[in-house]
């Protein structure tokens, strides 16, 4: 990597859902949902089963927020806006025991941000609750939409609205310097004061004491906020003009961005979109403003549109993808004694994971349930779990999901288990035809769930259920200085009494349990029938390594893989040719942490499964990775870990000629929030650290300066140079960090394959820990990806 050095500056709304009775005006269906809505309407709040708060709703429409009256609690925040409703569902769609032996038409849920806090509600009627439903989905559509035309502006005009406490509609100096510093700008007291003198054009204040209204301020604000080093890139491509011809914009998009086959029509398209003077688009010119708009919207962003679509062949067979996929799917926290939750596989689907686990155990009531098993960790209903299954498993992707069974249970409760599934899911199930040899690919499978898990031989099948190998991850708690001893899905075959350093509660009885099982099980018949992605024994496939006709999957434990990863790569390699493996955490981390899942990529391991619920660097690694080929789930496999060269060759990538240079600079940042648990008033110290994963070869990584007190503009203009490799493989992330005294605080990440780079001047957008964009921030920045 080069040293880092500064670089001087570049010289209409949809329908409620369902829909209105057909007798009905449109138009005057919703005017009269929302008018109802607005007047009050009774509802329950359902705390429990048994316990429900009645309560007088309304929906504010002014205000967009949902509010209620009837507390006797003071202090009681009492109402909800509308932008922090993520999303409203139907009760039969939510399987919460708080729901339990209640009317499901009639209770609906109100799911509020990214850490998915939920209010359960129950109407008195249907048709209330029907109208909640829509009245509720058809305020979010409109929030959502001003939120898209004029965010900014409205993010202004509420911050004024909280800072002007006496209500006259006006701030004056003083009081403008206080909301600066809770929108994290600092700036000068001089430069704002003139700043502020500017914008009071309406001289409302009484004697020297000026102030500014509402609108004043949206003017101030955006005068504060101009930003230069945009400013300078568009000077640079109007040639000093205050303004872009067509010319102008064709230049910049081929020689700024880089982009390819642009014509003529394209650059009036970027007009008509961007230029909303009718005056300067008729005569062919863009303003600085509209500019502004471009260079910072979606298609001109670091990631290449034509990524966040579909463009990866996806008939060739399951193999050959990398799977997003989920580790104990059902926990919250950690892995001994926290909660489990169905929320947990809603949430997982939702983001797009495609390979979700079920540790099934009997039930009390004869009714398998879903739990870490020989831990303190709650226990779901399994029927429970297959529901929600059945109502997320295509919302964020059309391609397959997996089940992936880990089987626990009794005869008699496998025979619930499947009868469970063919009931709930269906025709949803994947139910290959009896003669079919070759290995399915995601486009034969859209829209099928498929179970994986041990099988019957065929002959069993036909006839009675039968004994297999006990293969699974019961046992993952390594127990002797090897590490994971494991075969097939994680079953620990060595009995020790040797103890670990995470000895938590409950590790030492689900040890006695393990050294005491047998290494076989009784698998019932019906189950195995719908089980179709079977689960074989590591120690099977390396004594055949040779390709088969039949659909598998072997599951290798952490620290087994890391060991093949040093000692045999090129073994392992050839195995994920032929058949799916997958990866999962050591039973070690007992606390939910999570490994670095890039080694097992770069092996070929398919489904390399991880923590959901655990937020750091794996998971925004993940989230990098399957942003990809339309968030599907799917990411194709570079062809060299598709073929029968050995994944050591890729060492030799030079002699491929598919080596690399990338250079990133560091320009700018833009509203970079503040930690979460930042002290109030503060602002931060930020610095950019860039991060390039990849093979072994590939690692490196940059810091910038640190910005002191400013997290509104902070302006690095720092340069990086990487060579890369292998760039199939290798990804970049960003990270923003606040400087402290006590320790450097984490703000926000921003993840991306390297091919999947747009080259030129491009902004990107910030995540939290838990992968949910904040609004507005960005980071803008200079890329260059050439042949090294």
């Amino acid at each position: 990597m080069a040293s880092p050095h500064r670089t001087k500056p570049y010289t209409e709304l949809t329908s409620l859902t369902n829909g209105p009775p057909r007798y009905l005006d449109q138009r005057a269906f919703v005017e009269r949902v929302l008018a109802e809505l607005g007047q009050g309407t009774s509802l329950f709040k359902v705390k429990s089963p048994t316990k429900m708060l009645e309560r007088t709703f309304y929906l504010d429409m002014k205000n967009m927020c949902v509010y209620y009256d009837g507390s006797k609690k003071k202090n009681r925040d009492t109402s909800v806006r509308i932008s922090k409703i993520r999303e409203v569902r139907e009760g039969e769609k939510d399987f919460s025991k708080k729901l339990k032996d209640l009317e499901k038409n009639l209770c609906f849920v109100i799911i509020l941000g990214s850490t998915q806090r939920a209010l359960y509600m129950m109407a008195e009627k249907q048709q209330t609750r029907d109208k909640w439903v829509r009245g509720l989905r058809y305020a979010i559509q409109i929030d959502q939409l001003a939120e898209q035309r004029n965010e900014t502006d409205r993010n202004i005009r509420d911050a004024f609205n909280m800072a002007d406490k006496n209500g006259d509609g006006s701030l004056d100096f003083d009081e403008v310097l206080k909301l600066l510093k809770t929108l994290n700008a600092d700036v000068k007291k001089k430069y704002a004061r003139e700043m502020f003198d500017a914008a009071d054009t309406n001289k409302n204040g009484k004697g020297n004491n000026s102030v500014l209204d509402r609108e004043e301020f949206v003017n101030f604000y955006h005068r504060l906020t101009k930003r230069v080093e945009v400013e300078e890139v568009f000077l640079r491509f109007s040639r000093g003009k205050g303004f872009m011809t067509l010319k102008d914009i064709l230049t910049f998009l081929r020689e700024g961005q880089k982009m390819k086959n642009v014509t003529d029509e394209d650059g009036r398209n970027v007009l008509d979109q961007f230029e909303p003077d009718k005056g300067l688009k008729m005569r062919e010119h863009m303003s600085a403003d509209a500019f502004r708009k471009l260079i910072t919207s979606e298609r001109q962003q670091l990631f290449n549109p034509a990524h966040k679509l579909i463009y990866q062949d996806m008939t060739r067979p399951m193999t050959d993808y990398f799977i997003d996929s989920s580790h104990n799917t059902y926990l919250a926290e950690d892995q001994l004694k926290g909660p489990s939750k169905v929320e947990m596989y809603i949430e997982a689907l939702q983001k797009g994971c495609r390979c979700v686990e079920l540790d099934c155990w009997d039930g009390s009531d004869g009714e398998p349930v879903i739990y870490h098993g020989h831990t303190l960790t709650s226990k779901i209903k399994f029927e429970d779990v297959i529901k929600a299954v059945n109502n997320y498993a295509f919302e964020s992707s059309a391609y397959p999901v997996t089940l992936s069974l880990e089987n626990h249970c009794s005869i008699e409760q496998q025979e619930v288990m499947a009868q469970m599934m063919n009931s709930i899911l269906g025709d949803k199930i994947w139910r290959p035809q009896a003669d079919m040899i070759h290995i399915p690919s995601p486009e034969e499978l859209k829209n099928k769930i498929v179970i994986k898990g041990k099988k019957l031989s065929k002959a069993a099948e036909e006839e009675h259920n039968d004994d297999v190998s006990d293969e699974d991850e019961a046992a993952e708690v390594p127990t002797n200085s090897e590490g994971d001893n494991t075969d097939g899905d994680g079953h620990n075959t060595t009995s020790s009494t040797n103890n670990n350093n995470n000895n938590h509660t409950g590790t030492q009885e689900r040890r006695k349990s393990q050294s005491s099982e047998s290494k076989k099980i009784k698998l019932d018949r019906q189950l195995s029938l719908i089980t179709t992605m079977k689960s074989v024994g590591l120690k099977t496939v390396e004594n055949n390594p040779e390709p088969v006709s039949n659909f598998t999957v072997i599951s290798i434990g952490e620290s087994k893989t890391e060991k093949m990863i040093h000692s045999s790569p090129n073994n392992l390699n050839t195995i994920t040719h032929h058949r799916i493996v997958r990866t999962y955490p050591s039973g070690t981390r007992t606390d939910s942490s999570n490994y670095n899942p890039v080694p097992m990529w770069n092996h070929g391991c398919q489904i390399v499964a991880l923590n959901y619920q655990t937020p750091g660097e794996a998971m925004q690694l993940n989230h990098g990775r399957f942003l990809d080929n339309g968030r599907t789930g799917y990411v194709l496999k570079p062809d060299f870990l598709l073929s029968d060269e050995h994944f050591g060759l890729v060492t030799g990538a030079k002699d491929r000629g598919v080596c690399k240079n990338l250079k990133i600079t560091i320009i700018s940042g833009f509203q970079i929030p503040k930690p979460n648990d930042s002290e109030k008033g503060e602002v931060i110290d930020p610095f950019v650290k860039v991060e390039l994963y990849g093979v072994a070869a590939d690692a490196n990584e940059f810091k910038t300066k640190v910005i002191e007190n400013n997290g509104f503009n902070p302006r690095w203009y720092e340069t990086c140079m990487f060579q890369v490799t292998v760039p199939e493989l290798a990804m970049v992330r960003f990270t923003v960090i606040d400087q402290d005294r006590a320790r450097d605080d984490f703000i926000g990440y921003y993840c991306l394959p390297v091919m999947s780079i747009q080259e030129g001047f491009r902004h990107f957008p910030l995540f939290d820990q838990h992968g949910a964009p904040f609004k507005q921030s960005l980071i803008f920045t200079h890329v260059t990806l050439t042949d090294a």
